[in-house]
């Protein structure tokens, strides 16, 4: 019995997911993009810390204690920057994305333990989990030095990644069922919409849109679609097909938060991408073959783009002209989202127009 369910856990493992090198190239390059425009963390000001404040959890932070020398962070922010621009480039992949994880795990370990908490520990162990899919194969430099020849592109770590998120959506949602959610008589949703409301200094978005409607009867449609999301995501992750339409739902409920609570987890929809970008570039379709091609006729401009902007990345050079609002991201991951809770047939026709712009 115990070796039948082992040999069904492998199964599901090994075989829920095929994605191919072109995938997962993408996949890496649009995460590190999604990276720069949210904006790579910078933790020198941890020197500046009061250490009154340090009250480390456990792990690394607890045990090598503060670290107060400005150089020190200095020259950490600088590794980061190095290390990330070969995870973009494609250098030494597989090492270079858990290097790049390690240190924002090290980096935010210390700054969380100045009481400071984002709760962005997946996009932080996404390059780890997604260094063991061998990203590195294709749109990369390992790629042009190798050939390609000595790896496979390995889906694993996609159906591990989507148990991962699966657990985080379920621990989230099983508080709120427990602390009331259900309770017809008032809605937790209005509670959050009202306390943004009045303690917000950014973009309020549909918030105050909201607040003025102040119908119960809406508040309770979030608070249960809240929970149905949050708790059943988990039971989609065992069937690829739905769990890439549970993927779109997820990205439009990350939206959704932002413009009514504005709550945003921008860098949290990257995870998202290697899914959807399996669900766009289907490996049977011709227009992940055609975009390839593509991409490989104008390598050299993107080489050029390339350079330029690692050199930005390496010296914290941001111009004006190229900043962007962080919140950019949640909208560009919901576009393509949207879409893939769309009919099957809107989908047919959406790859017959694509194919053409690459021929």
């Amino acid at each position: 019995m115990i070796l039948k369910f082992s040999k069904k856990i492998i199964e599901w493992l090994e075989n829920t997911w095929k994605p191919t090198f072109f995938q997962l190239g993408l996949t890496r390059i649009l995460f590190c993009l999604g990276f720069i425009v949210v904006g790579l963390p910078h933790f020198n000001q941890i020197s500046g810390y009061d250490l009154e404040f340090f009250d480390p959890p456990v792990g690394v932070s607890l045990v090598l204690g503060p670290i107060t020398s400005e150089n020190f962070w200095w020259n950490f922010d600088l590794i980061i920057r190095i290390v990330f621009v070969l995870v973009l480039a494609g250098f030494r992949t597989k090492e270079s994305s858990i290097a790049f994880g390690l240190l924002l795990i090290f980096g935010f370990s210390y700054e969380y333990s100045y009481g400071k908490i984002n709760h962005n520990i997946f996009p932080v162990i996404f390059p780890i989990i997604m260094a063991f899919t061998n990203w590195g194969g294709a749109l990369s430099i390992d790629s042009i030095r190798k050939g390609g020849l000595q790896l496979e592109p390995k889906g694993w770590p996609l159906t591990f990644l989507s148990f991962l998120l699966g657990w985080g959506y379920f621990t989230a949602g099983l508080p709120k069922l427990i602390g009331g959610w259900l309770d017809p008589s008032y809605s937790s949703t209005a509670g959050f919409i009202l306390r943004r409301y009045y303690s917000s200094s950014g973009p309020l978005y549909l918030n105050e849109m909201f607040v003025k409607i102040n119908s119960l009867f809406i508040n309770k449609v979030f608070d249960y679609s809240t929970l149905a999301f949050e708790l059943g995501f988990i039971l989609t992750i065992f069937w690829a097909a739905v769990y890439l339409r549970a993927v779109g739902v997820a990205v439009m409920f990350h939206l959704g938060v932002l413009l009514t609570v504005n709550i945003p987890f921008t860098l949290h929809v990257l995870v998202f991408l290697p899914y959807i970008i399996y669900f766009y570039f289907d490996r049977n379709s011709r227009t992940s073959e055609k975009f390839e091609k593509f991409l490989l006729e104008k390598r050299k401009y993107f080489i050029i783009v390339l350079v330029v902007l690692s050199l930005g990345i390496i010296t914290d050079y941001n111009p004006q002209l190229f900043k962007f609002h962080r919140h950019m991201i949640l909208f560009l991951v919901g576009i393509p989202s949207f879409f893939m809770l769309l009919p099957d047939f809107v989908h047919v026709y959406l790859r017959k127009v694509t194919s053409r712009l690459f021929t």
